[in-house]
């Protein structure tokens, strides 16, 4: 064999291992992947490649995992879970919400106390937004312990009293009664026009026709400029004639506030024989009244029947 001939074959040789190295690296690539993908059951975790959808390889590490001989395929963790009824207990998720039970006590202390973190908005008398936190155990307890939002007028029960009246005192203008209905409100304006009662003083009065549903009047007269309306009440019978005189119908006093004026309020029983209702004014020009407001002879009232 000459230099050429010895040359020759040993690149022929070179050549030949390295053909057979190409082959075999994508085999060991192969192994590597099976290995990575299959994990031995030692427990000591793998492996996992693959290709994404952009032709990526992407190789991410499998946490360890510890396989029974017993059972193929199911954890250790797992198995002695089952084995055990106290882990079972502790692993369920109805253990865990038993760890984490409250006594009812102690939730209602800390719901009445996010209660507090609250915030209330509204506009104030000048037209201004207004923001404030809004504590509710306070609120409550200014409502339980608050007083009433009104004053009493006069003493308690009644006063006799006495007022010259003729029997037909006001059977004249029976026929322009406006009727009241139960669950209505009425309106009444006195004013220079407004009807005279017969008799020695001419008072200004408005005749009213209560239906036979109606139990009780209520009456409302507003305080304006520190002076109102101080009506009296006179029932009639169905032929015009005075049966019962009311001198005071107000029994309590509502103060003025920002959004309204302030007002007297007081009911009347309705009685049978009673049918016709006249307010009037007792008194003929504007006076200073006893309790410390002045008595004037044009304004309005509200009447509502029940």
């Amino acid at each position: 064999m000459t230099a050429a001939d010895a040359r020759t074959l040993a690149f022929r040789s070179f050549f030949f291992e390295l053909d057979s190295m190409q082959r075999l690296i994508p085999l060991l690539l192969v192994s590597l992947l099976a290995a990575c993908q299959n994990p031995s059951g030692g427990g000591e975790g793998g492996f996992y490649v693959y290709t994404d959808a952009q032709g990526n390889l992407i190789t991410v590490q499998q946490p360890e995992q510890a396989v029974s001989d017993e059972q193929p395929g199911v954890s250790a963790q797992q198995t002695e879970t089952s084995a055990d009824p106290k882990s079972a207990e502790k692993a369920s998720p109805l253990a865990d919400n038993v760890d984490d039970y409250r006594p009812s006590g102690e939730v209602d202390k800390e719901l009445e106390a996010r209660e507090n973190d609250r915030f209330i908005t509204y506009v104030d008398e000048t037209g201004q937004l207004v923001s404030r936190p809004l504590d509710m155990g306070a609120e409550r307890e200014a409502v339980r312990t608050a007083k009433p939002g009104y004053e009493p007028v006069g003493p308690a029960g009644y006063l006799e009293t006495y007022r010259a009246l003729r029997a037909d005192c006001c059977q004249h203008f029976l026929d322009q009664a406006k009727v009241l209905e139960p669950g209505h409100e009425l309106l009444v304006t006195f004013d220079s026009d407004s009807p005279l009662m017969k008799g020695d003083q001419p008072y200004r009065a408005m005749v009213l026709a209560p239906e036979s549903a109606v139990t009780s009047v209520s009456l409302m007269a507003f305080i304006r400029k520190q002076a109102y309306l101080g009506v009296e009440l006179l029932w009639l019978d169905d032929q015009g004639i005075p049966v019962m005189l009311v001198d005071q119908p107000f029994s309590r006093r509502y103060p003025e506030t920002w959004y309204r004026y302030g007002y007297l309020q007081g009911t009347l029983e309705k009685d049978q024989g009673q049918h016709y209702l006249v307010v009037f004014l007792p008194y003929l020009q504007g006076r200073d009244g006893t309790d410390g407001l002045k008595l004037v002879t044009e304004g309005e009232l509200v009447l509502t029947a029940q």
